[in-house]
């Protein structure tokens, strides 16, 4: 339910919202089934970095048919892999030694396992492709009798359900590589590429989340419908810092954003005559040409930011 705060800015924000050019494809269709690329890094040459592509991503990946507050996405996984999205925001709640998949305190009705079968199944069938997977520690840690790190490596290297799996598809950097560097398409495909966003005790297990080979925009307090520009600009600003960014740092650009006056379907998609961040981000890559977007993390992407999102890759 929206909150009562949301509900007495409604009347003032009809009267002085400004006037929003409509992207019917993307504004009110968030339908990721409506597009496929499962392929779509198979024209990309191998020696290619990571860090070079233009990757559509989803934030809090799996969090779909839950409360309004928490809710960031309307595709299934699969749904979302199949349409090119290519970066996950995995967060993991470490409780009774194992990972459940949370929003804050909002469990998604979804494992670890979950997210393990669902994207190697889709890797099984496209090979030519690779997965970024950013794992989070997300609510409270209970009722454990390991570290974080010690249920990763038991999914990794001992669950019977997830172990093969991570075997076959789950991408380790070579011994002694530093966690800064982002590696190479022919290195990594069919398989996913962890972004460390937790202490690995000594473990590198992927490039470092915010680390020095990551640059990142994440500024995600938009308070009310009246910031939403604001959140734009922040976006569009990293696009331009991710063209003249050094080629090897891998950029991340979130277009996700919430506030107590704005919920994260209002910021992505807009609400009462403003526009989306999703809009606008969408305007602005059809309007400019640019050589590499980064990483594009957002809540409730439509069939054409993905797909434009994709075009601006070699």
């Amino acid at each position: 339910m929206r909150t009562a705060f949301a509900g007495l800015m409604a009347g003032v924000l009809v009267a002085l919202a400004p006037a929003a050019p409509a992207l019917a494809d993307d504004r009110h269709s968030f339908d990721l089934g409506a597009i496929s690329n499962p392929d779509w890094m198979a024209g990309i040459s191998d020696d290619t970095s990571l860090a070079a592509l233009s990757i559509p991503g989803t934030h809090d990946t799996m969090a779909r048919d839950v409360t309004a507050l928490a809710e960031t996405q309307e595709s299934p996984l699969p749904e979302q892999l199949d349409a090119g999205v290519r970066a996950l925001d995995i967060r993991t709640r470490h409780f009774q030694d194992a990972f459940t998949i949370h929003h804050g305190s909002v469990y998604l009705n979804a494992n670890f396992t979950d997210v393990l079968r669902q994207t190697t199944d889709f890797l099984r069938a496209h090979p030519t492709e690779t997965v970024l997977m950013r794992i989070k520690p997300e609510h409270t840690a209970e009722q454990n009798t390991r570290t974080y790190e010690e249920t990763l490596d038991w999914y990794l290297t001992e669950n019977p359900d997830t172990a093969g799996l991570a075997r076959d598809h789950i991408w380790t950097p070579p011994s002694g590589e530093y966690a800064t560097r982002i590696p190479d398409l022919g290195e990594v495909r069919g398989r996913i590429v962890i972004l460390q966003n937790f202490d690995g005790a000594g473990t590198v297990y992927g490039p470092t989340w915010a680390g020095e080979g990551m640059a990142i925009q994440d500024d995600y307090e938009v308070p009310t419908l009246f910031d939403i520009e604001g959140k734009w600009e922040k976006a569009r600003d990293h696009f331009d810092a991710t063209q003249d960014g050094p080629a090897d740092v891998l950029h991340v650009n979130h277009f996700s954003g919430t506030g107590l006056g704005a919920f994260p379907r209002d910021v992505a998609a807009g609400a009462l005559g403003f526009r989306g961040v999703n809009d606008y981000g969408l305007s602005h890559l059809r309007d400019t040409d640019l050589e590499r977007t980064g990483v594009v993390m957002a809540d409730y992407p439509g069939p054409g930011l993905v797909e434009e999102i994709l075009a601006e890759n070699p």
